[in-house]
């Protein structure tokens, strides 16, 4: 190896380690609903949008519905992690529609959740 090669590896090295802020830091909560200990949440920046559950039991499945408007409902069979929660990321976004309703429903056998949020089309930036 090289002394600049050699130098660099020091240096990441002695860089102290920091986590990284997960991407939804600071998202503002747009939907929620709560039954009993489970709770839905739906948090966004305007495009993009997350959507988790906390209070379910460990490993528990699930049903999630998410519809867009008039398009197809989603059905996915999902499932909680060891802790009894879920995420997933969803981008609402249509061909030829400026904005629409999305509304999402969560069903466990202890949770019945459901919330709804309203989406717009965000512009295009150029710089």
């Amino acid at each position: 190896m090289n002394k600049l090669a050699i130098a660099a590896l020091a240096l990441v090295d002695a860089a102290p380690s920091r986590a990284a802020e997960p991407i939804d830091a600071g998202w503002s909560e747009v939907a929620r609903d709560r039954d009993g200990e489970c709770r839905l949440s739906v948090t966004g920046e305007g495009r993009f949008f997350r959507i988790a559950a906390t209070g379910l039991r460990s490993g528990e499945p699930a049903r999630l519905f998410l519809s867009n408007g008039d398009m197809k409902p989603l059905d996915w069979a999902v499932r909680a992690d060891g802790r009894g929660e879920f995420a997933r990321y969803y981008l609402p976004f249509r061909w030829h529609r400026g904005g629409d309703t999305v509304a999402v429903s969560l069903e466990s056998g202890d949770c019945a959740l459901f919330a709804a949020f309203d989406w717009e089309r965000a512009g295009v930036v150029v710089r």
